[in-house]
C-alpha cells in the first residue's frame, strides 16, 4: 500500500510537471479556440493544450503568436519554405498572413478537450473559486464529522473527564508518502487562489496607444518573349535582366498586392531629363475582396516611345532616355492608399530596371498611432504572464490541488480509521513509552477518557510519558499521577469492556 501511494504521488507531480504552462519555465502551452476556423475539428470554447517539440510538418496543427492579428493563432501548416511556414485554418479559403519560424511556436497539437475553455473559465471564475474552497471545505468536514461519530459511540468504562475530540486529520498523523501529497495539495490550492485572485481583479484586456506598421507590401515582376536568339539563354527574359528592344517591344508587367481590401488603378508616369512628364492609364479600377491581389499590365515600348517623340519634336528636348514608372493604386476600404512604383529606363536599345532587384519590392513603412486592447499584464516576482493566462494557470492549479486532496482524503479514511492505536503510536511517537501490561490496582482507581488528545493533555499537565501496551489484541495507554491511573483505550465499547473484564481476571488471579 505504501508504495502504491508513493507510486501516485510521483505520478501526480509528474503530471503537473508535464501540464506546467510555458509562462512559468515549462513546455505546454493552453489555447481557448475562438471563431470558426477550424470548423469542423475545433468549435468556440474547445482547450487545446499544445507542446513545443523539434520538428513542424505539413498538416500539424500549430499556436503561434500573429504579429499581424496580435493574437495566439492556432492553424494547420499548410507548406514550409525554409524557415518559415505557411498556415491555413481548416474553414479558410485563403492563407495567413503570417509566415512564423519555429522558433515562434507556442506547440504542436497533443489533446483537444471539446468546451474545455468554457469550463476553465467557469471554474477559474470568482463563483468557481467558491465551488472549489467549498469542495474542499465540504470534503475535511465529511471526513471529521464521521470520525467524531464514531468517537461518540464509544462507551466509557467508568467516569468521563474529557468530551472534546481529537483532530479528524493532520498532517502529523498522515503517512510520510500522504504528509507529501497534502502539503502539495495545499500549496497548490494557495497558489491557484493567489493567482486567481490577481487575474479576477480587473479585466482580461486594457487599452494601450502604439506605433503600428501597415504591413502593406507590393512586388513586381516583368517578362518578355524574346524567340531565340543568342542575346539570351531561353525565349522568355524575366526581372531584373535588361529587354533588348531588337527581339521585343512588348513588356508584361507583373505585380502582388497584399494588403487591406479595395480598388486598384494602374497608371504609368513617363519623364525625361529635360522636365517632361506625362500620365498614361494602364489599366481602370479593380475591386477586390481579399488580402491580395495579383495583377497584370502590357507595355507597349514604341507606343510609349512615341508619346516622348512628339512632346520632343514640339519642346525640342531629348526624348531619351526615357523613365516609365509603372504605379498600380490602391484605395483600400478603410480609406488608406497606396502607390508603389516600378522604376524602368527606356532606350532605343533596350528597356532596363531602374536600381537593383530590390527595388521590385516594395513595402509600406508608413505608421500610424492605433489604440489597441493588449492582454494585461501580472508581475509576480520576476515573471509576468498575461490576466488569461493567470486565469488558467489558477484553474489549473485549483483542479490539481482537488483531485490531490481527494486522494489524500480517500486513503486517509482507508488508513486511519481502521487502526486509531497505529495512528496514536504515530503521531504521538515522542510521547509514548512501550511497558508490559499492568493490572489495575484495587486500591488505585481507574479513570477511562474519551479520546487520546484528553490523555495527551493529562500527560503533558504533569509532566509524564504515557506508558502502553497491547494484550490479546487490546491496546491501552494510561497516565500515572500519585493517586489516580487515567486510561484510554482505542476501539468500539465492545473492545473497551472486553479489555476491562482482562483486566478484573488478572486482579483476581493475582489476589
Amino acid at each position: 500500500m505504501r508504495a502504491v501511494r508513493i507510486l501516485l504521488a510521483l505520478v501526480g507531480l509528474a503530471a503537473v510537471a508535464w501540464l506546467l504552462p510555458a509562462s512559468v519555465g515549462g513546455v505546454t502551452s493552453y489555447v481557448i479556440t475562438h471563431g470558426i476556423s477550424m470548423e469542423p475539428g475545433f468549435h468556440a470554447g474547445d482547450l487545446a493544450i499544445v507542446r513545443q517539440t523539434d520538428q513542424y510538418r505539413v498538416g500539424d496543427v500549430v499556436a503561434y503568436h500573429s504579429e499581424q492579428m496580435n493574437t495566439v493563432v492556432m492553424h494547420r501548416i499548410i507548406a514550409v519554405d525554409g524557415d518559415r511556414y505557411s498556415f491555413r485554418g481548416d474553414n479558410n479559403n485563403f492563407t495567413d498572413v503570417d509566415h512564423p519560424t519555429a522558433d515562434e511556436f507556442l506547440g504542436g497539437l497533443v489533446v483537444r478537450i471539446p468546451d474545455g475553455g468554457t469550463w476553465l473559465h467557469r471554474l477559474g471564475s470568482p463563483w468557481g473559486l467558491a465551488v472549489v474552497a467549498l469542495a474542499l471545505l465540504a470534503g475535511g468536514s465529511a471526513h471529521a464529522t464521521r470520525r467524531s461519530r464514531r468517537k461518540r459511540r464509544r462507551t466509557a468504562v467508568s467516569r468521563h473527564i474529557s468530551s472534546s475530540p481529537s483532530p479528524a486529520l493532520s498532517l502529523g498523523a498522515l503517512p510520510s508518502s500522504l504528509r507529501i501529497s497534502a502539503a502539495l495539495c495545499a500549496v497548490f490550492a494557495v497558489l491557484g487562489a493567489v493567482i486567481g485572485a490577481l487575474a479576477w481583479s480587473g479585466p482580461l484586456e486594457t487599452a494601450s496607444t502604439s506605433q503600428v506598421k501597415s504591413g502593406t507590401r507590393m512586388e513586381f515582376s516583368y517578362a518578355a518573349a524574346v524567340g531565340n536568339s543568342p542575346a539570351y539563354d531561353g525565349t522568355t527574359v524575366n526581372s531584373p535582366d535588361p529587354v533588348f528592344r531588337k527581339l521585343t517591344d512588348t513588356v508584361d508587367v507583373h505585380f502582388s498586392y497584399h494588403g487591406d481590401p479595395g480598388t486598384v488603378a494602374v497608371n504609368a508616369v513617363l519623364s525625361t531629363q529635360g522636365g517632361w512628364h506625362t500620365s498614361t492609364p494602364l489599366s481602370g479600377p479593380q475591386t477586390f475582396t481579399g488580402p491580395g491581389y495579383d495583377g497584370k499590365v502590357t507595355l507597349d515600348l514604341k507606343a510609349l516611345e512615341a508619346k516622348a517623340q512628339a512632346a520632343s519634336a514640339i519642346t525640342g528636348l531629348p526624348a531619351t532616355p526615357l523613365s516609365i514608372v509603372v504605379t498600380p493604386q490602391v484605395a483600400t476600404a478603410t480609406g488608406a492608399s497606396f502607390a508603389p512604383g516600378l522604376k524602368l529606363t527606356l532606350t532605343p536599345l533596350q528597356l532596363a530596371l531602374t536600381g537593383g532587384p530590390d527595388t521590385l519590392r516594395v513595402t509600406d513603412a508608413a505608421t500610424t498611432e492605433q489604440t489597441a486592447m493588449t492582454p494585461r499584464i501580472l508581475g509576480m516576482n520576476g515573471l509576468s504572464i498575461t490576466a488569461a493566462t493567470g486565469r488558467l494557470i489558477s484553474a489549473v492549479l485549483l483542479a490539481a490541488a482537488l483531485i490531490i486532496g481527494a486522494i489524500v482524503l480517500v486513503f486517509a479514511r482507508r488508513t486511519a480509521p481502521a487502526d486509531e492505536a497505529a495512528a496514536i503510536r504515530r503521531r504521538y511517537a515522542a510521547l509514548l513509552i512501550r511497558v508490559h501490561p499492568m493490572p489495575a490496582a484495587q486500591s488505585r482507581p481507574v479513570i477511562d477518557v474519551t479520546t487520546f488528545s484528553t490523555l495527551a493533555k493529562l500527560a503533558e499537565r504533569y509532566g509524564l510519558l504515557v506508558l502502553h501496551w497491547s494484550r490479546s489484541g487490546v491496546e491501552t495507554f494510561i497516565v500515572q499521577d500519585e493517586n489516580i491511573t487515567y486510561r484510554y483505550r482505542p476501539g468500539t465499547g465492545q473492545a473497551a469492556a472486553a479489555a476491562q473484564s482482562l483486566d478484573a481476571d488478572a486482579a483476581n488471579v493475582q489476589s
